[in-house]
């Protein structure tokens, strides 16, 4: 027992010199592909088409930490995510068909945790991500019986490179979810999605403190 309490201090203070570990700050764009399959929503003598019309571009900042072992590391990061996208909505009553846009705004706290391997500048990464979500800022709220039901927390993963020169992070990831994009969309107790998960390209610029 007292030689392995030994050999596992020895290897504890031998990984802490080895180790190295920074703390920054992001900031970044990212770029949205979201559904292109509509929503078809029946209300009794009125039927509602529900689309996409487009999908602008989110914004990130936060905070990072990474550890880094003999070219491994590991980094999360606690970021701010605040996205909107645009609602083609078509609904057809009696009285023919009535077109609106219609905007929602979310935002969340992003979790992520990515782990990879650095060959000279350039790093190759990828994890796992946790959407926590904060609030929404929604014009669809006239939709007669229309409620919003976001879960607590979503699911997804990341992938991509980086490039460290000097102080400076950049950071080029693809991210996809678990969900399908619009699960937080009820109308008359019935909840709707689109058929398909969202994913996006973020661009992101770290500085190293």
């Amino acid at each position: 027992m007292k030689r392995f309490i030994f050999f596992f201090l020895l290897a504890i203070t031998s990984l802490d010199s080895f180790a190295q570990i920074e703390f920054g700050i992001k900031t970044g764009l990212s770029s949205y592909d979201l559904a292109k399959d509509g929503i078809l929503i029946n209300q009794g003598n009125q039927n509602i088409e529900w689309n996409i019309q487009n999908a602008g571009y989110g914004h990130h900042f936060g905070i990072y930490t990474r550890l880094s072992v003999l070219g491994i590391f590991v980094e999360p990061s606690l970021l701010f995510n605040s996205s909107k996208v645009n609602y083609d909505i078509k609904t057809y009553g009696e009285s023919g068909v009535f077109n609106t846009i219609k905007s929602e705004k979310y935002n969340h706290m992003d979790i992520p945790v990515i782990a990879g391997f650095k060959l000279g500048v350039l790093r190759f990464q990828g994890g796992v991500v946790g959407h926590l979500f904060i609030n929404s800022v929604s014009d669809v709220v006239d939709i007669k019986g229309y409620e919003q039901r976001f879960k607590q927390a979503t699911y997804g993963w990341q992938a991509g490179t980086g490039l460290d020169i000097w102080k400076l992070r950049l950071d080029l990831m693809y991210e996809g979810n678990f969900d399908n994009y619009g699960d937080h969309i009820t109308i008359g107790g019935n909840q709707y999605s689109f058929a398909e998960t969202p994913s996006r390209l973020m661009l992101t610029l770290g500085y190293k403190f």
